[in-house]
């Protein structure tokens, strides 16, 4: 038998919205993280969750997303990201401009969010925890930093109201029958409680994360919500290593990722694993084991060059 995987996307389509830290997901979804699922995303810099009840907002998030939504059927699963620019500066900025409490302000937030999706009346929903903090408390240039210096929050205190936004999203997509997911254990450091220096842009001005980093924890924790919605039933396969090579997080060369998106297999190793989908150069695998060890969830490529069927 050869290997070939879904000749077209199966299961239900994803859609995904939401501002520019949707980036991540597109990226996931470049190097077949989804697959077989077809994916489409359409996102908007500096959409705000509060913003999704004012069609007049500068950025015009709602009507691109009203839009975009367009012809897409309902029974896709639909994507919801937002939430970072609220927790990171315009929750702030509204509570001081209007005498009202930074409790009052996120209850307006987390209300526009979930309004926006009783508006376009999806049936399957994931809501994704906003995206934490990255700049910190001594970043003193680039745009994003710039564009919010109105308001001086520190990055303990700007983390803290993340937390509990995205707790405040988990317990009502809960009570609404949505999913929910959020990458805060993947992402954030246990001892200081702040994100990882690790998932740092390596551009000092860019407020967003690594993007490889990024991509390869929401895809599995994405994945994992889009099976329980949707799931897609997948062969096991076992390959066997025909040169010395690795499992992948991600589709890039070895050396430029780091040492947690990927691991060493020797020629003669067994891999057994779901293979969901042919993309590129890779097999796009889940539940994989490595000479019958598991392997990490974020490993899901394989080399179709470096294995056969075993």
């Amino acid at each position: 038998m050869t290997i070939t995987g879904p000749s077209k996307a199966m299961g239900s389509s994803v859609v995904i919205l939401g501002d520019s830290h949707v980036q991540y997901f597109k990226c996931a979804a470049r190097h077949g993280l989804f697959a077989p699922r077809g994916v489409e995303a359409c996102d908007v810099g500096g959409a705000t969750a509060v913003g999704m009840r004012n069609p007049n907002a500068m950025t015009n998030a709602l009507g691109q997303f009203r839009s975009f939504l367009q012809g897409k059927s309902r029974k896709a699963i639909l994507v919801l990201h937002l939430g970072e620019v609220d927790c990171g500066y315009v929750i702030w900025y509204r509570a001081a401009k209007y005498g009202e409490s930074v409790e009052a302000q996120m209850e307006q937030s987390i209300s526009a969010y979930f309004g926006f999706l009783d508006e376009v009346g999806f049936e399957k929903v994931v809501v994704t925890g906003a995206t934490l903090p990255t700049i910190t408390d001594t970043d003193q240039d680039g745009e994003v930093v710039k564009a919010r210096s109105a308001v001086r929050i520190s990055q303990t205190d700007r983390t803290k109201l993340t937390l509990e936004y995205n707790s405040r999203l988990a317990n009502e997509a809960a009570r609404r029958g949505y999913s929910y997911a959020e990458v805060t254990q993947d992402v954030i450091d246990p001892v200081s409680g702040l994100t990882r220096p690790s998932f740092r842009n390596r551009n000092p001005f860019d407020h967003h994360m690594d993007q490889v980093l990024a991509a390869s924890v929401w895809a599995r924790r994405l994945n994992d919500c889009l099976e329980t919605l949707d799931p897609i039933m997948m062969p096991q396969v076992a390959l066997a290593a025909s040169a010395d090579t690795f499992v992948k997080g991600i589709g890039l060369h070895s050396k430029d990722l780091p040492h947690e998106l990927k691991h060493g297999a020797s020629k003669g190793d067994t891999l057994r694993a779901k293979v969901h989908a042919v993309s590129g150069e890779y097999f796009v695998i889940s539940e994989g084991m490595l000479n019958d060890r598991p392997l990490s969830p974020y490993m899901r490529l394989a080399h179709r060059a470096h294995w056969r069927e075993a």
